[in-house]
């Protein structure tokens, strides 16, 4: 069989991601697409607009067969460990033959050349890369600086497109999963989707492929006017949603979430705990967790906060993500702890993929997940312990759901799995 694997977060699903689903199956003949979903909180530190069950389902609307829960442990960390969190849970399918992802450059040759780089960091480039360092760069400009001098000391062209390379988001996540797959010695053949549409952060809605930030920035600011979620799916322009996507979007019973619904809870746990234990969360560090505390009276908002404390070197997405880990209690020593996913849990899948779930039981090297509360007696003590944290992130974005007056969301031990 042919079964590419995605690495997603669908916050929310778009018509880039519809059509990134169709170029893998046409190109590929695929039998079979895998997702692998961030949950209920992405890679940004932010919760995710909608709730994972909901998103999965427009994955599966739109082309998916099945769709698997990226652990927040991994969904909510650095595009290195986002991506080794991604490729290692696809490895462990056993059925998983190719890894399709999107590039802002033709150049695949070259991202397959730095992604090597970047592993196997030899000494000319950690040299130059610690001059660049001591120059004041930041350490993604001291890295492209680092990797352009490489190359042309091997005499390898580094165009102008090439020194974007590492500027722009979706070229980032690509050299990180071609360095994921090298790590790991996987079989996994990787498959590029030249993006279509807008950026990554581009905010316009005058396109049908625009980004997911766009579509957020839009959710967000109908959202601040008090308007219900139909009238603010209704306001989107054109067709930037595929029709099944929409349809769920325009029914979504519960409100959207942002950082900022999380605002008390991270100024509490801010203020009460002291910088010691704060230095020692996943993304934290000693100096930046006394600088919390000294700059804490500055506290109006999550997302105000990330904007005064960001600097050349922390950046805000680095702030919001120690912040949920802050809430979530995820701390650096977890990374050590639980390098690679322990279980496969699902969260949906089409019914015509049965036989998928049956090749994955023979062939896959972790135990599937379908209810937590089985879980509890088939897992592993450490795979248990790594679950509990994707209930936690889920009971957290209840309590978000919550205190905005829904008290409708069901928790994980409720919530079925999807099956369309």
């Amino acid at each position: 069989m042919i079964i590419p694997g995605i690495i997603a977060e669908y916050n929310p699903f778009h018509q880039g991601h519809a059509f990134q689903i169709q170029t893998l199956k046409k190109k590929l003949q695929a039998d079979y697409v895998i997702i692998a979903m961030s949950g209920n909180f992405v890679q940004r530190g932010a919760p995710a607009m909608t709730d994972k069950f909901s998103r999965a389902r427009m994955a599966l609307s739109c082309g998916a067969d099945l769709v698997l829960e990226l652990p927040v442990l991994y969904a909510s960390s650095s595009a290195e460990y986002f991506a080794r969190g991604g490729v290692s849970l696809l490895n462990s399918t056993g059925v998983v033959t190719h890894l399709g992802f999107g590039t802002e450059t033709e150049q695949t040759d070259l991202l397959l050349k730095t992604a090597s780089v970047l592993n196997r960091q030899p000494e000319d480039f950690r040299q130059t890369l610690r001059k660049e360092l001591k120059k004041g760069l930041s350490f993604p400009a001291a890295r492209t600086a680092a990797l352009k001098k490489y190359f042309e000391s091997q005499n390898i062209f580094f165009s102008a497109d090439g020194e974007q390379i590492l500027s722009s988001p979706n070229n980032i996540l690509a050299v990180e999963y071609l360095k994921a797959l090298e790590y790991y010695h996987s079989p996994i053949l990787p498959c590029p989707v030249l993006r279509r549409g807008a950026d990554y952060h581009d905010t316009a809605l005058d396109r049908n492929f625009c980004s997911a930030s766009a579509i957020r920035k839009h959710c967000r600011e109908s959202a601040e006017s008090s308007l219900p979620v139909d009238d603010i799916v209704s306001k989107l322009p054109g067709k930037v949603l595929p029709e099944p996507a929409l349809d769920i979007l325009k029914q979504y019973p519960h409100p959207f979430l942002w950082e900022d619904d999380f605002s008390m809870l991270l100024h509490y746990k801010l203020l009460t705990e002291s910088a010691e234990q704060l230095s020692l969360y996943a993304d934290s560090s000693p100096d930046l967790a006394h600088r919390i505390k000294k700059e804490i009276g500055a506290f109006r908002s999550w997302s105000s906060f990330c904007e005064h404390m960001k600097t050349k070197n922390i950046t805000f997405s680095r702030l919001s993500r120690m912040f949920l880990h802050i809430l979530l209690d995820i701390y650096q020593e977890d990374y050590r702890l639980f390098p690679k996913p322990s279980c496969l849990r699902i969260l949906g899948f089409r019914k015509s993929a049965v036989p998928l779930l049956s090749a994955m039981q023979h062939a896959g090297s972790l135990p599937l997940v379908t209810s937590p509360a089985q879980a509890g007696q088939t897992l592993s003590d450490s795979a248990y312990r790594l679950l509990a944290y994707d209930l936690k992130a889920s009971e957290l974005y209840r309590a978000g759901v919550t205190a905005r007056g829904d008290f409708s969301l069901k928790n994980d031990y409720r919530q079925p799995v999807i099956r369309l």
